[in-house]
């Protein structure tokens, strides 16, 4: 048998990392950002008046945009993996959009009911 010395293991374990064969889960796609929303999504990022979903939102997007893992913004923004797929996708179909509103949530809308009526016919309100 051929013995292998470690100037073959290095020029073969760089070849291989090169052609993308050693790494581990999904192939990292890289997000695109328009020229005019990376100053938005920057601003958006930073912000300390915005809803929280709106700064986590900006954030994921320019780390995806830089070339993180899903696996690696997900932990960092301490958030599912599926949430940072759900919300690039999103920003690729619909743009900044996507990033500032809330999506809708499914289930019987919520509802306020009048105060109940009294004895006396009054509502309690006065």
């Amino acid at each position: 048998m051929q013995e292998i010395r470690d100037s073959d293991y290095a020029e073969l374990h760089c070849f291989l990392i090169s052609k993308g064969h050693l790494m581990r889960g999904r192939k990292p796609r890289l997000l695109q950002i328009a020229l005019d929303d990376k100053p938005l999504l920057q601003q958006l990022a930073r912000s300390q008046t915005r809803p929280w979903y709106q700064v986590q939102h900006a954030r994921l997007v320019l780390a995806m945009a830089a070339g993180e893992r899903v696996q690696t913004v997900a932990s960092q923004l301490q958030c599912d993996p599926s949430t940072v797929w759900r919300v690039c996708r999103r920003y690729e179909q619909a743009g900044m959009e996507a990033v500032v509103e809330r999506t809708p949530r499914g289930g019987r809308p919520l509802r306020i009911s009048p105060p109940a009526a009294r004895a006396t016919g009054s509502t309690g309100l006065s």
